[in-house]
């Protein structure tokens, strides 16, 4: 018997599932870094609309604009792409905590169920 079973106190969720826990931890982590791509693309964003301002031959205000353009976009997609990731992992990751939960009370009520029987089948012997 484990410490909580033997003071009937509850297991916190956490320590119950540290699989679960880990990834929804790792997913807080992405969710910062993404924040941080996110920040980082809207400021490069700024910066492109900014260098019009400039009056730099067409060319190279051109050149600039396009390379600010390119890594907001570059880093718009890498942020909402890890992003997006990191939350289908802590879902799955739930979803399959709540389902070996469900499996792991199953097979509790089938072992109880037929401990019953057993005992009422040895004491008529």
């Amino acid at each position: 018997m484990s410490e909580y079973e033997r003071t009937d106190q509850r297991v916190p969720w956490r320590e119950a599932n540290p699989e679960a826990y880990a990834e929804l931890k790792r997913t807080g982590g992405v969710i910062g870094h993404s924040s941080v791509l996110m920040v980082l693309s809207l400021s490069l964003i700024g910066t492109s609309l900014t260098l019009g301002y400039l009056h730099w031959p067409g060319w190279l205000e051109t050149f600039a604009r396009l390379g600010a353009s390119g890594a907001a976009v570059g880093c718009g997609a890498i942020g909402l792409w890890r992003l997006v990731r990191a939350l289908f992992r802590s879902v799955r990751a739930v979803l399959r905590t709540r389902r070996r939960g469900a499996e792991g009370k199953a097979q509790g009520k089938t072992v109880e169920e037929s401990v019953p029987e057993a005992a009422t089948a040895v004491g008529s012997s």
